[in-house]
């Protein structure tokens, strides 16, 4: 089977067959496992994340390459890294070598939006599993990038380089927001569907969002990408931080 293959040329594996459920396991044994590996404190984190950013730019730049070979990509639009999740790369780019404010902002997105981020596409990967087989590409690419999203949310917060805060949500919003109203236009002009403003994508939950909203579906995803998911991953901090103190306070 081509590891390369185009699309449509072997039988995608399919959303929540037994083969995604079994790479779903997988990708969580090796997020406990490199969790547990790591816990030792680093003594450079900042270094962890420009390795981290120059790893994800260099296979986004393998699956460019791959695309534009197999003729996946129909135009230049389609190199655009306007997407939820492909915010990441940009991101933790200047996360690794930005100081002050300008880093800080990187930090939230990485945590806030890269926990909710990973975790939705692991359990819907609608491009990668949903059209190519396991033993693919684009599977092996796309999974290794989201789970990578959610163990440097975890990195993040355990080396102390953020603090989660409510105040947070100024910067996270202002970076999320700008990503919207920048691929609303770029939809309206170029036909595309970045962030997915503009309609589902074969995503089975977007779909659902979609039949419940209709016209204002842009309105609901861009809710739920600047404000729910910022809440869901401060929610979650918060209940963990309350649990791991009450134990404490219980010894």
């Amino acid at each position: 089977m081509g590891f390369f293959a185009g699309s449509g040329e072997y039988p995608a594996a399919g959303l929540y067959s037994l083969e995604h459920i079994l790479i779903l396991i997988f990708c969580f044994i090796v997020l406990i496992l490199t969790i547990l590996m790591t816990r030792k404190k680093s003594k450079n984190p900042i270094k962890v994340i420009k390795i981290v950013s120059i790893v994800v730019l260099f296979f986004e730049i393998i699956k460019v390459i791959w695309g534009t070979s197999v003729g996946r990509y129909s135009g230049w639009y389609d190199y655009l890294p306007l997407w939820f999740c492909s915010l990441f790369i940009p991101i933790s780019i200047i996360a690794g070598f930005s100081k002050g404010k300008l880093q800080h902002t990187a930090l939230t997105f990485m945590f806030y939006g890269g926990i909710v981020g990973g975790l939705v596409y692991l359990f819907c990967p609608t491009t990668s599993i949903g059209r190519y087989p396991v033993l693919h590409f684009i599977t092996f690419h796309s999974m290794f990038y989201h789970v990578l999203m959610l163990y440097m949310g975890y990195f993040i917060i355990y080396q102390g380089l953020l603090k989660p805060s409510i105040k947070d949500f100024k910067w996270y919003f202002i970076i999320t927001t700008s990503f919207c109203i920048i691929s609303f236009i770029a939809n309206e002009i170029l036909d595309t569907n970045y962030m997915f403003l503009s309609g589902y994508s074969n995503n089975p939950i977007l779909k659902i969002l979609y039949n419940l909203t209709g016209v204002l579906y842009p309105v609901f995803v861009t809710i739920g990408q600047n404000i729910g998911t910022f809440f869901i991953s401060f929610g979650s901090y918060k209940i963990f931080e309350f649990l791991i103190n009450k134990k404490h306070n219980n010894k």
